[in-house]
């Protein structure tokens, strides 16, 4: 009886391990930065679980480039007036973000506005 309890909790441990392991950590952005406005053409929008993927084709000091920006999940989004039809590959829109804290391009995508200027 205790090698049974002792293999099911060896079991039980690696399936915990696994869901702990699938999920990165935000600390390579800086979200004690909310005012960070980039505005760009959406080039990809993607609303998925357990985050969304947005990248926007920006032209700045730099030149023109494609950043990319990861945001909440579909749920998140859902429960903040996103809805399907509000974001489109080529509306221009503006990211408030948690810039990356390397000072590389992207971030962690705290709201958008839409064309219409909906938030959410």
């Amino acid at each position: 009886m205790k090698i049974t309890t002792i293999f099911a909790n060896i079991v039980a441990l690696s399936f915990l391990s696994t869901a702990v392991l699938a999920h990165h950590s935000a600390a390579q952005f800086d979200l004690s930065i909310r005012d960070n406005k980039v505005t760009g053409i959406v080039k990809e929008f993607s609303v998925a679980n357990p985050h969304t993927k947005i990248v926007l084709e920006i032209t700045d000091a730099k030149g023109t480039r494609d950043i990319e920006f990861e945001g909440h999940s579909r749920n998140n989004y859902y429960r903040n007036g996103w809805r399907p039809a509000l974001i489109n590959v080529g509306d221009t829109i503006s990211i408030m973000s948690g810039p990356m804290r390397d000072g590389s391009d992207g971030g962690y995508a705290l709201s958008v506005i839409a064309a219409d200027g909906t938030k959410f």
